[in-house]
């Protein structure tokens, strides 16, 4: 089991802005601040997320940290998965992407999802985790659940709340905090982690549903629960490998090597035999990630520099550059 960076980071930058110490809360995570850069670097093992929970809670002092964290979350957060999930056509579409594809954010956090006479959506974490601590376990159950509001609402651009939370554990923060960030009556001890909202609450639309941009990011993540078939050259199982689990992001050739325990030189030995090399390779996934945004979306250039993980848009400029001596927005304009 494992967390992303880019989840990770959002809670360290969080716990920053309410008091907590950056370095501490990295070092607690076992990385440095420089690292947080990598968002798509994995954290392996309930440990290291563990810590970093508690020490959030100790510098911050808020023990219902998480609870309040999710009321601030976005769908970025989430990578690929929640670009994915903001272009989808309903609320209910939405959710059911994240059910496909959680396990491209982290294996510790699930949810579920179901429409009946009521909208259910349903939390959970991993046994694991709950068992070894159950506090730290419920930091992270809680930023999901209050997630869920903020994404309802960056969907829709409404205020959307439950019509009642249930939660199956006890906590030392009030019932009324969690009644005044949910709006709604909030059990306690029950057998499941879950917010009930209205039927209609599933059709309503999202105000940046986009065919296109669904059509672009769902082609890469379905890689993910593609069946089996034909393994094809290494280079082609390298790349799927990249974009199952890298979410077509290129991680270093370390890591990937060990990813798909080869050695290094291995690796290259094998991409060379068919005239392919790693660099190439990296640099052919982004290319194609980003004609098909540019050629089926509207996009901005700033917003495709952060699908494919630039840090500046300046950068990816650069990179364009040499992929095709033309800028962006020059290369659209031959797309169309």
């Amino acid at each position: 089991m494992y967390g992303t960076v880019r989840v990770l980071r959002n809670i360290i930058y969080a716990a920053t802005a309410k008091g907590g110490n950056l370095n501490k809360l990295c070092a607690a995570l076992g990385i440095n601040p420089s690292d947080l850069h990598d968002g798509d670097r994995k954290i392996e093992g309930v440990k290291p997320v563990m810590d970093l929970w508690t020490e959030v809670m100790a510098s911050t002092g808020d023990q219902a940290f998480g609870l309040h964290m999710g009321l601030e979350n976005k769908p970025s957060v989430l990578g690929l998965l929640g670009y994915l999930m903001q272009s989808c056509r309903t609320v209910g579409e939405a959710f059911t992407e994240i059910i496909t594809y959680q396990q491209t954010i982290s294996g510790w956090i699930f949810y579920n999802y179901a429409v009946g006479k009521e909208c259910e959506l349903t939390f959970s974490v991993n046994p694991m985790w709950l068992q070894v601590s159950p506090e730290t376990a419920r930091q992270a159950l809680e930023t999901a659940i209050s997630g869920a509001l903020s994404y309802i609402y960056i969907f829709t651009g409404q205020k959307v709340y439950p019509l009642q939370a249930a939660l199956a554990y006890k906590t030392p923060v009030s019932k009324a905090e969690y009644e005044r960030i949910f709006h709604c009556p909030v059990h306690f001890e029950g057998e499941q982690n879950k917010l009930i909202f209205s039927k209609e609450v599933a059709d309503m639309l999202l105000i940046s549903y986009d065919e296109s941009l669904y059509m672009s990011f769902a082609e890469i993540l379905k890689n993910k629960s593609a069946g089996t078939g034909a393994r094809g050259s290494f280079a082609d199982q390298v790349k799927k490998v990249i974009i199952q689990d890298f979410y077509g992001k290129t991680p270093s050739l370390e890591i990937i090597a060990a990813h798909m325990n080869l050695s290094e030189r291995s690796l290259q030995r094998r991409l060379q035999q068919e005239n392919e090399s790693y660099r190439s390779l990296g640099a052919s996934i982004k290319q194609e990630l980003a004609f098909n945004l540019l050629k089926n979306t509207d996009a901005t250039v700033h917003a495709i520099s952060e699908v494919l993980g630039y840090t500046e848009a300046s950068a990816f400029h650069r990179a364009f550059k040499n992929w095709t001596q033309t800028s962006p927005v020059q290369k659209k304009r031959t797309l169309g």
